[in-house]
């Protein structure tokens, strides 16, 4: 237990003068100026020390726990965290129960003690235990309705300063995910619409997301591509991206076989991601002069090939996602496009859901996919994205999508 003990016996000959509702005034300006619980509470206890002559000056917050009150102790500027008051002292759940001063008795040996509860906006949150100098003797009237006021006083700028450093806390929270919402944009692709035969869209459904996509030419004249759907939400989900998207671009600048990445990604994430954390991942490579992609799928949507009179055709994973096992053995498949477009997309576009109706789907897709025909590829997909945003869809997960474009390369030469 923490206890502030004066430098003199007495209060200042100036304050001494005082009246009551000036020394309270007084000792409640000094609250205005600390933002901080660890400082109010200091200002708190060191106020009482100098207006009401004690020896010693103790405040034991209490938190709910499981197992029951745990009360946390003052301790300077500092709070000792689960420090539990003596446990043979029966006035301090009393004070809390009854709401009300209470005072020890005291005798010739023993001092004065006199308690008050802390009850910001009347729900208590702690107690005050003050100790007198042996024989000054207990707390008058007079003085134990300035304890009261005094305590009453130092609830509230507790509860002020707890509610303060729960918004700084969100705060700083906020902060850092936008500073983490901004490392991952840098991670995906700068190349805009229309400037490359391949394209890719992110959505976070928040500020960071647990999707990822990217591609970059590789020293053959081959691109090579990936997109990525980490399991769960939130941070974790998102540092999970980071590590896979870094993983990805290191891997694939080295190996060439989309399988062959895939397995070593999975080596990686299933010795270093947390429990029941995994990965969904198409990767591959496209060579613009021949139209030929070789794909390999982890546990993610089939993606689509369109082909130039309409037809799709689907490429189901052949094996589970990255992080679940810690081997796996993954094919190649190769895909002759022939001219057409292949979509490669995240759950969150298919999930898309109208009103209370069932989700897009695959079959949606398709369907506003060649309800946007007439119009270029990457234009036609922010178009989707568009319709998709009007009234009555609601977006339910991360939204990612990556398309290729084996005409691009015939209408650009």
């Amino acid at each position: 237990m923490h206890a502030i003990h004066p430098q003199t016996p007495t209060a200042a000959p100036d304050r001494d003068h005082l009246g009551d509702a000036e020394r309270l005034a007084l000792y409640c300006q000094n609250f205005a100026i600390e933002r901080d619980l660890s400082a109010t509470l200091n200002a708190a206890l060191e106020g009482m020390v100098r207006n009401l002559h004690a020896e010693i000056v103790e405040v034991f917050l209490w938190r709910n726990d499981p197992e029951g009150f745990i009360f946390e102790s003052a301790r300077g500027r500092s709070i000792a965290r689960g420090r539990q008051p003596d446990p043979r002292d029966p006035y301090l759940a009393r004070c809390l129960g009854e709401k009300t001063i209470l005072g020890s008795p005291q005798t010739d040996m023993i001092a004065a003690v006199a308690y008050a509860p802390l009850l910001p906006l009347g729900r208590p949150c702690g107690v005050v235990r003050l100790v007198r100098p042996l024989g000054q003797g207990a707390l008058d009237s007079r003085e134990s309705a300035l304890f009261g006021a005094m305590a009453s006083a130092a609830a509230l700028a507790i509860a002020n300063a707890q509610l303060l450093a729960t918004v700084e806390d969100q705060s700083d929270t906020t902060r850092d995910l936008a500073f983490a919402a901004e490392i991952q944009r840098h991670l995906l692709p700068s190349a805009a619409a229309g400037e490359s035969p391949i394209f890719g869209l992110n959505r976070p459904i928040r500020q960071v997301s647990g999707d990822f996509f990217d591609f970059f030419t590789l020293p053959n004249g081959k691109i090579a591509f990936a997109l990525g759907d980490v399991a769960g939400k939130g941070m974790n989900a998102a540092l999970l991206m980071a590590k896979a998207a870094s993983l990805y671009r290191c891997l694939g600048k080295t190996i060439f076989h989309p399988a062959e990445i895939l397995e070593r990604l999975n080596r990686e994430i299933h010795e270093t991601a947390s429990r029941g954390m995994f990965v969904t991942m198409v990767a591959g490579t496209y060579d613009p002069g021949s139209g030929r992609l070789e794909i390999a799928n982890a546990g993610h949507e089939p993606p689509l090939l369109r082909t130039i009179d309409q037809r799709y055709e689907s490429y189901p994973a052949d094996g589970p996602p990255l992080g679940v096992l810690p081997e796996l053995n993954l094919s190649t498949r190769e895909v002759e496009m022939s001219g057409g477009e292949f979509f490669i997309f995240s759950d969150g576009l298919t999930e898309f859901r109208y009103g209370q109706g069932e989700q897009l789907g695959v079959d949606g897709l398709i369907q506003m996919i060649e309800a946007l025909s007439p119009m270029p590829l990457a234009v036609r997909m922010e178009a989707l994205l568009c319709e998709l945003d009007k009234e009555g869809w609601s977006m339910r997960d991360d939204l990612t999508v990556l398309v290729i474009d084996d005409s691009w390369v015939q209408n650009n030469e």
